[in-house]
């Protein structure tokens, strides 16, 4: 072994590769070992998360198609709104159903705030008018990409599961809502809450909007005035 001066004073071991080694005057350099593969791990990580990323950003890509009018969005009208490939899109979410999936799944996570509890206590009345206030604004935000995911339920399950979840949450609030009045109705409790379901639910929505062509707080009065004819 020899020695090597570093700084003009003291000595320290210098490495000396093995006879026939054939690489004298070289040190092998050390393995990379737990270091390359948290670094792998960091890549594998950091793919995951663009790619989290990308479908977010189709997502929103979709919203904004529907919300600016276009009732149908093709996947090469997502690609070019969000500035990607129409492969991307493909690759991502395999055609526009589950796109779609994905859009009302957002719409989801940036609204449910609109529909909070609301105590089942003071005047049905005043109740009544809360409960269909919160839907009007819910609905609102959510009949554009509402539509679309309708208009295409038997084309995935994961639309009907998302449709279903959507529809149980809005029953629940009125349940929980008008819990005292669904008690005092006894026997016909059931049927008064699946009266009250479909007259405050979004295809009722529609059709004061839709069809009827009324403006939203005309939809809004006349779901508040219907629900309460049915509680009497």
């Amino acid at each position: 072994m020899g020695f090597v001066r570093t700084d003009g004073q003291e000595r320290v071991p210098r490495a000396t590769p093995a006879k026939g080694s054939g690489t004298q005057g070289r040190v092998r350099p050390a393995r990379a070992g737990a270091p390359a593969a948290s670094r792998s791990a960091w890549g594998t990580d950091g793919r995951a998360a663009r790619g989290e990323q990308t479908r977010r950003l189709l997502a929103e890509a979709l919203v904004g198609l529907v919300d600016a009018g276009a009732p149908t969005p093709t996947a090469r009208q997502v690609a070019s709104w969000a500035g990607v490939s129409t492969r991307t899109v493909f690759h991502h979410y395999r055609g526009t159903d589950g796109l779609v999936a994905a859009a009302l799944s957002l719409q989801y996570e940036r609204h449910r705030g609109l529909l909070f509890p609301i105590p089942p206590r003071g005047p049905p009345a005043l109740r009544v008018r809360a409960l269909c206030r919160q839907r009007r604004l819910y609905f609102e935000e959510l009949t554009p990409v509402y539509r679309l995911a309708l208009a295409r339920v038997d084309a995935g399950a994961a639309l009907a599961r998302l449709l279903a979840e959507d529809r149980a949450r809005l029953r629940r609030q009125l349940a929980d809502t008008l819990a005292p009045e669904f008690v005092a109705r006894g026997r016909d409790s059931g049927a008064l809450l699946d009266a009250l379901d479909q007259s405050t639910g979004w295809e009722a929505w529609r059709a004061l909007r839709d069809v009827r062509h009324l403006t939203a707080a005309a939809a809004e009065r006349a779901m508040a005035f219907t629900a309460g004819r049915l509680l009497g």
